[in-house]
């Protein structure tokens, strides 16, 4: 309970900018961790090429886990297959696992950016009100403009301690992202290559 209270009077002792700091930083942390779930069910995912055309022969659907067996599924739930098209629709496949790799990863960055800005913006308006009191009872009411400092030194420490962390996650989500996606491409070349010469024997034929 004790922990509750200061924590309830740091935010209070830092000003109104602390609540959209607070919404921030939930809003930021909600995806960090929605993003590091997603990332580690995905990992699960160990759908090789070998298995995959294993799949394509068999016509059969794999279970979805990740980017490669989504683009396998959504290719096999194509209604109209033939060697001639099936390349430009497994290309279509893939390009739509994109979007879903790198889904959330620049809001958290965004996020993470903006809580300083906002720290700033407390510290300014901590500012204001100090020279306000100073403007009002001169230098010799301390524990007045020690208010308004205290404030301008809440919100920027918040905003930074938001903004650290979070840039952090960001980037190492967004490192992980670019690995799923080089993985994606490596599995999609070979099955490119394996319908290319399918559809080069089809044509010959």
């Amino acid at each position: 309970m004790d922990a509750l209270r200061s924590a309830w009077e740091f935010i209070l002792a830092g000003g109104p900018v602390m609540w959209p700091l607070m919404a921030l930083s939930l809003w930021l942390w909600a995806l960090v961790l929605y993003k590091f779930l997603w990332l580690a069910r995905v990992r699960r995912e160990r759908l090789e090429p070998g298995q995959a055309l294993e799949d394509l022969l068999r016509r059969r659907p794999p279970e979805v886990l990740g980017p490669r067996s989504a683009a396998l599924a959504h290719f096999l739930g194509e209604p109209y297959h033939a060697p001639k098209a099936d390349v430009r629709l497994w290309e279509a496949a893939v390009r739509r696992q994109g979007p879903r790799l790198w889904r959330h990863v620049d809001t958290i960055l965004m996020l993470a950016a903006v809580a300083p800005l906002l720290g700033l913006l407390g510290t300014v308006s901590g500012m204001i009100d100090t020279f306000a009191v100073i403007g009002e009872y001169g230098t010799g009411n301390a524990q007045a403009m020690a208010g308004g400092i205290r404030e301008a030194l809440i919100t920027t420490e918040t905003g930074l301690l938001v903004a650290i962390p979070g840039l952090f996650a960001g980037y190492v989500l967004r490192r992980q992202a670019r690995k799923l996606q080089q993985g994606l491409l490596s599995f999609a070349a070979a099955v490119h290559s394996w319908l290319r010469s399918r559809q080069e024997a089809a044509c010959s034929s």
